[in-house]
């Protein structure tokens, strides 16, 4: 049953609607248990015969409940919200005491008139009939008559503080839980693309010598799978990596289309090692060439791709044919998905995408980052300087 109940504190998705009625009820329940309990040794064995029926000691109970039930969710909510704001905080608790006064003074006079009791055990019914509301308020002695009520809200406040360092308890343990799932997909992740890149190895070593032009393809594929998977965890990489790993992927397609492309390639001949790029930014641009332009039609094709340099500024300039079911290819969200990336990666790049008749154009520029002192793009920020972007009209489809 314990168990059952903490399960049920603990899990915040769970404690909603009628279960979360049902323990604010018992915290009500709890509240009036313990202003009972306050009042019992004054009640059953007051310093002189107290003759009074019993509806005059119900008068007391309900005050300090009400106020203190009142003052409860005052500070849950004031230290829930508003607890690393001092600044609305402070003046938040001097609300909350001129709220306590309030309802305390006044449910003091309605104990007396309704009631029946003539004064309480702490004088306070007394001390609050002979004096109006503002002399009250700022009264000396006004606030230690206070503190019987205020004392008595920290138990509830106690339990509530109990509850939510077992919730923070659960929640770390079910972290930690999931860290360590984490740790073992990765460990996965980590054997599974060894076990393949050992197949790979095999094909490679099989069709090697009976046909090279598949073992090329094999180590080609093998090579940019090991970039991805191992060289591209860090926020930049090498321009010259990943320029490489784009000669493979064209080189790839090379093998595949066989003798119907016509690719025209120019990449920088000796790029600054020291020059740094976002992983796969350029790739998309790449790969859609060859999607929307070669893929498509088994008749004869081109592609013409240049990548240049001036300084830290890259240009990437792609035109590829257009196929004859251009019209039915689905676009749009990749297109959008890119804009987005390179607003994030590169704030400044000028994108240009120009649809015409029988070819798509693309231009993008985009400023490097350079680290003067190591090559090492794992451990190095993204830094971008802005490029005035001119964009043409039209846009093309991209995956």
């Amino acid at each position: 049953m314990v168990q059952r109940i903490l399960a049920l504190i603990s899990d915040e998705t769970r404690y909603r609607g009628l279960t979360r009625i049902a323990f604010h009820g018992l915290l009500v329940i709890g509240v009036f248990i313990l202003i009972i309990s306050a009042y019992i040794p004054w009640f059953l064995y007051p310093a002189s015969p107290l003759n009074i029926p019993i509806k005059t000691y119900v008068g007391p109970i309900l005050r300090d409940s009400l106020c203190v039930i009142a003052q409860y969710y005052m500070l849950v909510y004031l230290v829930k919200h508003y607890a690393r704001k001092p600044l609305i905080l402070v003046p938040g608790l001097a609300v909350y005491y001129l709220i306590l006064f309030t309802l305390y003074y006044y449910s003091s006079y309605i104990v007396k008139r309704h009631f029946g009791l003539p004064d309480d055990y702490s004088g306070s019914i007394g001390h609050f009939e002979r004096l109006s509301y503002s002399e009250a308020l700022f009264h000396p002695t006004t606030f230690f008559h206070l503190l019987f009520i205020i004392e008595r809200a920290f138990y509830p406040l106690a339990a509530r503080l109990l509850i939510e360092i077992y919730r923070r308890h659960i929640r770390n343990l079910n972290l930690e839980k999931q860290y360590t799932r984490l740790e073992l997909d990765f460990l996965k992740s980590q054997i599974n693309p060894h076990f393949l890149f050992n197949v790979l190895n095999s094909i490679y070593s099989l069709t090697e010598e009976d046909n090279p032009r598949a073992a090329r393809i094999v180590e080609q594929l093998s090579a940019m799978m090991r970039y991805s998977l191992y060289e591209t965890n860090g926020a930049l990489v090498p321009l010259h990596k990943e320029l490489a790993f784009i000669r493979d992927y064209i080189a790839l397609e090379q093998l595949r289309t066989a003798k119907r492309l016509q690719a025209e390639l120019r990449f920088p001949e000796q790029p600054d090692e020291h020059l740094l790029i976002v992983p796969f930014v350029l790739i998309i641009f790449v790969e859609n060439a060859f999607k929307h332009g070669v893929h498509n039609t088994a008749r004869k094709s081109w592609v013409k791709l240049e990548i240049s340099l001036e300084g830290e500024a890259l240009t990437l300039k792609i035109s590829n044919q257009k196929t004859s079911n251009a019209a039915s290819q689905v676009g749009g969200i990749g297109l959008l998905n890119v804009r987005k990336r390179l607003d994030a990666l590169y704030p400044g790049h000028e994108l240009a995408i120009r649809d015409e008749a029988d070819a798509y154009h693309m231009v993008l520029k985009i400023r490097l980052t350079k680290n003067i002192e190591s090559n090492d793009a794992a451990t190095t920020g993204s830094h971008v300087e802005p490029i005035t972007a001119t964009p043409y009209a039209g846009q093309t489809s991209i995956p």
